[in-house]
């Protein structure tokens, strides 16, 4: 797929999102030819920084349930995320989306949290 992406729209960056891959993320990158790759909250940021992030750029991997629940702990967690991923390509985001009962409050609170870093 990713192959086939590039040859229609050369330049075109390609954010690949395996769910679920745990130690499997390692060498995504080039197994797959992605530009990013997106981890989810099955593993660890610090995990991710030291076996996928250096071999390219990570998207991810704040927990969804932060959307929900709020208040000091995803202030706590987002920071984490963000200092865990500082030394190489980030795209800040969530590991699985959001969910129907997020509170768009705490959406906003995640941005202000990044966005002060």
């Amino acid at each position: 797929i990713t192959q086939e992406l590039k040859s229609r729209f050369p330049g075109l960056p390609v954010i690949a999102f395996p769910r679920q891959a745990g130690d499997k993320y390692v060498g995504f990158h080039k197994a797959t030819g992605a530009d990013c790759v997106a981890v989810d909250d099955s593993v660890t940021p610090e995990w991710a920084a030291e076996h996928v992030q250096v071999s390219g750029c990570v998207q991810g991997n704040l927990a969804s349930s932060h959307m929900v629940t709020g208040g000091q702990a995803l202030v706590d967690e987002t920071r984490r995320v963000v200092e865990a991923f500082r030394k190489g390509p980030h795209i800040f985001n969530l590991g699985h989306g959001i969910t129907p009962d997020a509170d768009p409050e705490n959406v906003q609170l995640m941005i202000d949290t990044v966005r002060a870093m």
